[in-house]
């Protein structure tokens, strides 16, 4: 599914204020052009409103019908329709505010209307077809009006009419009617560029500032991501104040942290030195014990505290492991390993497949693998390994064919010191420690180990390493 939206908080915050912003502009595009519209019909009627205005005064001229029935042969002048009734405007809108504006008007100028009607029409009646105001003299209103002389922009094209009628005292109707043209794009202009220029002086700080924060929170958010306890540098402090407090507190937390892990490794090394002395020097004195059974039985508990003892102090300093990251050939890597449990007699097989290479730390993956084999051997006697690449994941597949583990125990498996067989004989199984060592082994490498039952029977336990160029 492709994303749309930003995933940073920066960018969501930026355009969480551009949609507003193109939102209020928006609206207030339209009350302009709104407003201009209304404005567009009251000029349209107040010319209208002068017009009868000057008719009702050529009224009392005695010689008013003459020169009224001259000029409408002339057809060169707006003649106001007299009538004795209101002409009938078809699919006419009524403007309630436009007509209490001009009956307004009419008493502005001293003249006593019984009714003013206003309307806007699409289309004129012919009764008002000498009574427009704006159709431009001398032609008809469906001729289309050519661009005139010197380049000058042509009128735009009527749109429609705004017709007033006025009831006279004497009963009688005067009608005048104003064409309406659409206004010119041009009038959007200022505010397109209001809009831009609006932008800019908005937008253009906020992603300034936006960089500003972001830059030191995406550097604090890879040294978090690739966080080694105690080993990691100081982040530079920079951006505002609260993002400079977040940095220096994650930088006392990284200092407070490796001095912790100073302190442990200093104790594991010390409980490592004084556990083993003794044991060397009981493994020297069992050597004068005269009975061979007890002296074995001495010599192989004496390994296998000096095994357990190792998988604790490797457990324990997994975290501050000093091995670099290499490019590595993951079946040679395997093939290494089963030539150590073939030399040892263990049925161990490894079905060769493609070439991968991947960036891992090799002696720390080997220790993992050989965990996962060797419980495979006890509880299996049979260890097949296997690789299988899907997607970005790359699988090391130990297969075994013992009883498996009921599925609502698998995941209690990775605790320390937890074993499928529940005595604490050797002979049936490690410390515990196994398949925790190389679980925590996998996630150094951003990955997991993963244990499920086979269908035809046995356990298959898988190493779980993301796959990538190295």
């Amino acid at each position: 599914m492709i994303r749309f939206l930003p995933k940073s908080l920066v960018g969501q915050l930026l355009l969480l204020i551009a949609v507003t912003l193109m939102i209020a502009q928006a609206f207030n595009i339209f009350l302009l052009y709104r407003g201009a519209q209304n404005q567009h019909l009251s000029e349209a009627s107040a010319a209208a409103v002068a017009r009868i205005v000057g008719e009702i005064e050529r009224m009392n001229d005695a010689r008013y019908e003459e020169r009224r029935e001259r000029r409408s042969r002339r057809g060169r002048r707006v003649i106001p329709l007299l009538s004795d009734a209101a002409p009938a405007v078809p699919d006419a809108k009524s403007l309630r505010a436009v007509t209490e504006r001009a009956s307004q008007a009419f008493l502005n100028m001293g003249l006593s209307v019984r009714t003013v009607e206003v309307w806007e029409t699409a289309k004129l009646p012919a009764a008002l077809q000498q009574s427009v105001i704006g159709a431009g003299r001398g032609r008809r209103l469906s001729e289309e009006i050519r661009r005139p002389m010197a380049r000058k922009p042509a009128p735009p094209p009527v749109r429609g009419f705004v017709v007033v009628s006025a009831e006279l005292e004497d009963g009688r109707w005067m009608s005048v009617a104003t064409a309406l043209r659409d206004r010119n794009v041009r009038a959007l202009r200022p505010l397109m560029v209001q809009t831009v220029v609006l932008y800019m002086l908005l937008l253009v700080p906020l992603i300034w500032i936006g960089r500003y924060i972001s830059r030191p929170m995406h550097r604090l958010t890879k040294v978090a991501n690739d966080f080694q306890p105690g080993m990691n540098d100081p982040v530079p402090e920079s951006g505002p104040p609260d993002t400079r407090q977040l940095i220096s507190a994650f930088n006392a937390m990284n200092e407070r942290v490796g001095a912790m892990l100073d302190e442990k490794d200093i104790m594991l090394g010390a409980i490592g030195h004084d556990l083993r002395t003794p044991l060397a020097a009981l493994r020297v004195r069992i050597e004068n014990v005269a009975d061979d059974v007890e002296r074995g039985r001495m010599v192989a508990g004496i390994e296998d505290m000096d095994r357990t003892l190792d998988d604790i102090l490797s457990l324990a300093r997994l975290g501050r492991s000093a091995e670099p990251m290499e490019a590595t050939d993951i079946s040679a890597l395997i093939e290494t390993v089963v030539d150590e449990f073939d030399d040892l007699g263990r049925d161990v097989a490894y079905k060769r497949g493609d070439r991968h290479v991947v960036n891992v730390r090799g002696v720390l993956l080997r220790r993992a693998l050989r965990n996962l084999i060797s419980n495979a051997i006890a509880y299996g006697n049979t260890a097949v390994i296997s690789v299988e690449k899907s997607g970005d994941e790359l699988s090391i597949i130990v297969n075994d064919s013992g009883p498996g583990i009921p599925d609502d125990k698998i995941e209690a498996m990775f605790d320390p010191f937890v074993r499928a067989e529940g005595s604490r004989n050797r002979s049936t199984g490690g410390s515990g420690l196994g398949l925790t060592l190389a679980r925590s082994i996998a996630r150094i490498h951003g990955g997991d180990v993963r244990l499920e039952n086979r269908p035809e029977g046995g356990l298959r336990a898988a190493i779980i390493l993301p796959y990538g160029s190295p």
